[in-house]
């Protein structure tokens, strides 16, 4: 996976995330060390962990080239450099900031899937748990821009929980596959008891339907298209002109007025 790539997936995940505060810092270093390391080991200079989290940080400070990750970097006061774990040259004493070819080589050689559980499994742990409520998730597909040439940009399908708005799983849907098969994989790590999954026509399906409900003990609440025929008709046939509007909403956008009634 291109470096470049993998920036927009973390930027994604990190849509939401709270102001860090410094006592946050090992649990996100003790969560990243779970992530292989692929380098050879006579060739390591600085521990992976630390680079993975000067990643996510300057990341979700803004930033969306490996370039301005490691100009970010090179701004860390030492008492942040100490913590990450960076080391210093043996001989001179002056402490060793890994470059922005570092920094490449480095996202673009990791595991990504183990990258994202790992994020994902910080996040999750950051979560305001104390808050009351039914839980809704909402599972949408998006393409990352600036991931690539038209045509094989990295598409991803998330899962975002509406109350805390944080990214609790991601996976990757490339050219072999599709939406409608990730979206078992995608939520069968997470703890859905008692939770509402949201998503689009798209995954109107019935075999999905029974999985959350049976197998995860959630509800949903699915988009009816022509897709499923036989069920739009169903749904068609309501009487809905008896049925009075509970909310309305308008918003401008894309050159147009949307106008949506519940």
């Amino acid at each position: 996976m291109e470096a470049s790539s993998l920036i927009g997936g973390l930027s994604a995940r990190l849509h939401g995330v709270s102001e860090q505060v410094q006592q946050d810092a090992p649990g996100l270093l003790q969560v990243l060390a779970q992530v292989p390391d692929p380098r050879d080991a006579r060739g390591r200079i600085h521990p992976l962990p630390g680079l993975l989290a000067i990643a996510v940080a300057a990341v979700a400070s803004g930033s969306s080239r490996v370039v301005e990750i490691a100009e970010w970097a090179a701004d860390l006061p030492d008492a942040v450099w100490d913590l990450l774990g960076a080391t210093r040259d043996r001989f001179t004493g002056a402490r060793r900031v890994p470059d922005d070819s570092t920094l490449g080589r480095v996202l673009a050689g990791v595991d990504a899937d183990a990258l994202d559980a790992a994020v994902c499994q910080w996040l999750i742990s950051r979560a305001g748990s104390g808050a009351s409520g039914r839980r809704v998730i909402a599972v949408d597909g998006k393409t990352l821009r600036g991931s690539g040439p038209t045509g094989s940009q990295v598409h991803l399908l998330a899962a975002l929980d509406q109350r805390d708005q944080i990214v609790l799983a991601q996976t990757d849907v490339d050219g072999k596959t599709n939406e409608i098969t990730r979206f078992v994989p995608l939520l069968d790590g997470l703890d859905l008891t008692g939770a509402v999954i949201t998503a689009d026509a798209l995954h109107t399906q019935r075999d999905h339907a029974r999985w959350l409900v049976e197998d995860k003990h959630a509800g949903y609440v699915f988009v009816v298209k022509r897709n499923q025929p036989r069920l739009y008709r169903q749904v068609k046939a309501l009487p809905w002109a008896k049925i009075p509007v509970l909310d309305t909403t308008g918003d401008h956008g894309h050159g147009r007025h949307d106008i949506r009634a519940l």
